[in-house]
């Protein structure tokens, strides 16, 4: 696809039904933000590089990919201190996964967490001294 704009149409007896990205974008990043630990969804300067250099949309952390029906989904996170990453990583990918396809049918490929980095509460005192 030239733009890489999915569009999932479904024919029904009152017309189309079509479902782009950005509503894609935005099922997935409801989802992984539900994870407990995920304090946001990452992206910042890099999404805006992203976009620029390789002309994909990036929504709130999120980064979509299609090759001949196959749906990819890339979620970049920050997590909180403390919080197993790991397990986080996996319920996100789960979440995501299961919320996506029951919410839209599609079926994704696979759905990459990258965690671009850890959230630490530092206390004020903390701050005051530095």
């Amino acid at each position: 696809m030239a733009n890489e704009t999915l569009q999932r149409d479904r024919s029904t007896d009152l017309g189309v039904v079509r479902i782009n990205n950005e509503a894609i974008m935005t099922i997935a990043a409801a989802a992984a933000t539900e994870v407990g630990g995920v304090h946001r969804l990452g992206g910042g300067i890099r999404t805006t590089l992203y976009e620029a250099i390789f002309r994909r949309t990036c929504y709130k952390g999120v980064r979509i990919k299609m090759r001949e029906g196959d749906v990819k989904l890339s979620i970049s996170i920050v997590v909180e201190y403390g919080s197993d990453i790991s397990r986080i990583a996996d319920e996100v990918q789960n979440n995501v996964k299961r919320a996506v396809e029951k919410m839209s049918g599609l079926v994704l490929s696979a759905v990459d967490v990258i965690v671009e980095g850890v959230h630490a509460r530092i206390s004020l005192e903390k701050e005051r001294k530095i």
